[in-house]
C-alpha cells in the first residue's frame, strides 16, 4: 500500500524547496533548484514566472524520489504551498504572466509612494503597515504608469506563490496572511480595500477572490500533475507567505520572539490585536484568525553574499571571520543598505557604506564588519518592538546555521538564542497547511533546539559598536 504523503512547496526569492512528510509528520524528502534574480537596472529584482514553475517541477520530482527511494510507493494526499512576499505577477485571463515578476526588493516603485503618503489619515491607517516599494500596490501603480498596456492585459495582480497556485490549479486567488503584505488590505477590516484602491487609482478587478489559508483552492490539473508526477485532482491549499508559514512549523507563542536570517532578516512577535506600531509591520497569520509584528531588515544574506562576491571568498571563510579580532571590527563599520532599507530606516533610497577603513584593514577585518553590520542591522530592526526582544529568542532560517554567526548574534543582540532544527520551516508549513485542506489532522512536528547561545563576555562590548554603527546608519 503507497504511503499517504503532504507536499509542501516553498518559493523562494532565488530557490524553490519540496519537502514530502507522511501523514505521520515523517520527513520523507526534500530537494530544492534554483533560479536567477535580473537586475536590469539599478534597483530592479525581476525573475521570469515560467523559471519559477520549471524549477518548481525539478524540486518536487527530485523530492518525491527521494521519499520513494526512502519509504517506497508514495502517493501525494495533498499540496501546500508558500512563498516570499510582497512583489508582483500580472497574469492575464489564461494565467499567463504578462512581464516578469516584480520581486519584494524591487525599489521602482519609491516613485509612487506618494500616492499612499496622500491618503487621508484614517484609510491610511487602516493599512496599518509601513510604505515599502517593493510590496504589490505600489508596484501595481508602477506598472499601471509606467508600462500602461502591461496592466491593460493583466486580468490578476497576483503574489508570487499565488500564481504558483494559478499554475497548479487553473484557479486565481490570495489568502490573508499575503494579501495583508500589499497596502491594499484593510488590515482592522481583514479584507481588500477597495477605497484605497480607488484612491490610489488601481482597478479593484485586479484583485483576486480570497480563501483562508487552510482551505482547498483548487485541485491539481492534469496538466500539472503530468509534469511534477503527482496524480491529478489532489487538493491544493491556498497557502500562506514565507513568514506565517515558518511560524506555523515552529509554533511560536505569545510573548515569544523569533529572529530569522536568509536574504532578508525577520525579528517576529505575535500580537494580540492589529493595532499599527511604527515602523513596523503588522500582517495576518495563517491560521484561522490572528497578527504577528515583523521588523523587517532588507539586507542580510543579501548583503553577506554581495561581500562574498566582491572579495572572492567562501561562506565558510566569511562567517570564520565572526571569530577572528576583538568586537568592533578595528573600527570598520558596514551599513548593510544595499537594497534600500525597512525596519526602522524605511528609505527605499538608503545606501550601504564601508567606513573606518586604514591601511591596516586587511580582507579578515572586512569580512567581520560585513558579519557585524548584519547583526547590527537585525538589533536596530528589534529595537522597533514594542518592548524589544525577551531574554530568550528564537532563531531560525539558514543563514544561522555557523555557530560562529550564531554566537556573533547572541553578542550583538544580548540575549539567549535557541536555534530550531527545521532545514525548511516554511516548506514544513505548507504542508501544514496541505493537511488542512486534505480534512487530515495536523502531522506532529518534533520541534528540536539545538544547544542555547548565550551572550559572551564580549557582548558588552558591542554597546559602543552599535552606537558607532547608529551614527552611521544617521549619516547616511
Amino acid at each position: 500500500m503507497a504511503v499517504r504523503a503532504l507536499l509542501g512547496i516553498d518559493l523562494g526569492t532565488s530557490g524553490v524547496k519540496a519537502l514530502v512528510t507522511g501523514v505521520d509528520g515523517a520527513a520523507l524528502g526534500e530537494a530544492d533548484a534554483e533560479y536567477p534574480v535580473v537586475s536590469a537596472r539599478p534597483g530592479w529584482a525581476e525573475t521570469d514566472p515560467g523559471l519559477w514553475w520549471s524549477a518548481t517541477v525539478r524540486a518536487v520530482r527530485a523530492a518525491l524520489a527521494g521519499a520513494r527511494e526512502r519509504a517506497g510507493d508514495c502517493a501525494v494526499a495533498a499540496i501546500g504551498l508558500d512563498g516570499q512576499m510582497h512583489g508582483l505577477v500580472l497574469a492575464d485571463a489564461a494565467g499567463r504572466p504578462v512581464r516578469p515578476a516584480l520581486l519584494w526588493a524591487d525599489q521602482r516603485a519609491a516613485a509612487v509612494l506618494g500616492r499612499w503618503t496622500g491618503l487621508p489619515a484614517g484609510l491610511r491607517g487602516r493599512l496599518a503597515n509601513p510604505l515599502v516599494p517593493g510590496m504589490t500596490g505600489p508596484l501595481l501603480r508602477w506598472v499601471a504608469e509606467h508600462e500602461p498596456e502591461a496592466a491593460a492585459a493583466a486580468r490578476w495582480a497576483l503574489l508570487p506563490k499565488d500564481w504558483l497556485r494559478l499554475r497548479l490549479t487553473g484557479a486565481a486567488g490570495t489568502e490573508p496572511s499575503d494579501a495583508s503584505a500589499t497596502l491594499l488590505w484593510d488590515v482592522p477590516a481583514d479584507g481588500w480595500s477597495a477605497e484605497a484602491a480607488a484612491a490610489v487609482d488601481l482597478p479593484e478587478r485586479l484583485l483576486p477572490p480570497v480563501l483562508p489559508s487552510g482551505a482547498a483552492a483548487g485541485g491539481l490539473t492534469a496538466a500539472a500533475a503530468r509534469e511534477l508526477g503527482v496524480a491529478p485532482d489532489v487538493p491544493v491549499a491556498a497557502g500562506a507567505g514565507d513568514t506565517p508559514a515558518a511560524l506555523l512549523a515552529t509554533g511560536l507563542r505569545p510573548g515569544q520572539a523569533q529572529v530569522t536570517v536568509g536574504s532578508g532578516a525577520q525579528v517576529v512577535t505575535l500580537a494580540g490585536t492589529a493595532e499599527p506600531v511604527p515602523g513596523v509591520h503588522v500582517y495576518r497569520t495563517a491560521t484561522a484568525a490572528g497578527w504577528y509584528r515583523m521588523a523587517a531588515v532588507q539586507n542580510a544574506g543579501i548583503a553577506l553574499d554581495w561581500v562574498r562576491g566582491l572579495l572572492g571568498t567562501s561562506w565558510p571563510e566569511l562567517y570564520e571571520s565572526a571569530d577572528t579580532g576583538a568586537p568592533g571590527a578595528d573600527g570598520v563599520t558596514f551599513v548593510p543598505h544595499l537594497t534600500g532599507e525597512r525596519t526602522p530606516v524605511l528609505d527605499p533610497a538608503a545606501t550601504g557604506a564601508l567606513s573606518g577603513l586604514r591601511l591596516a584593514s586587511d580582507r579578515g577585518t572586512v569580512l567581520r564588519a560585513a558579519l557585524e553590520g548584519v547583526a547590527l542591522s537585525v538589533r536596530h530592526a528589534a529595537s522597533a518592538l514594542p518592548g524589544g526582544l525577551p531574554p530568550q529568542v528564537r532563531l531560525a532560517g539558514g543563514g544561522t546555521r555557523h555557530p560562529a554567526f550564531r554566537r556573533l548574534l547572541a553578542d550583538v543582540l544580548g540575549v539567549e538564542l535557541h536555534p530550531v532544527r527545521l532545514r525548511s520551516a516554511s516548506a514544513l508549513g505548507a504542508a501544514l497547511l496541505a493537511a488542512e485542506a486534505a480534512g487530515l489532522p495536523a502531522p506532529p512536528i518534533a520541534l528540536e533546539e539545538a544547544e542555547p547561545v548565550r551572550p559572551g563576555e564580549r557582548s558588552a562590548d558591542y554597546e559602543p559598536v552599535f552606537a558607532r554603527y547608529l551614527e552611521r546608519v544617521r549619516l547616511g
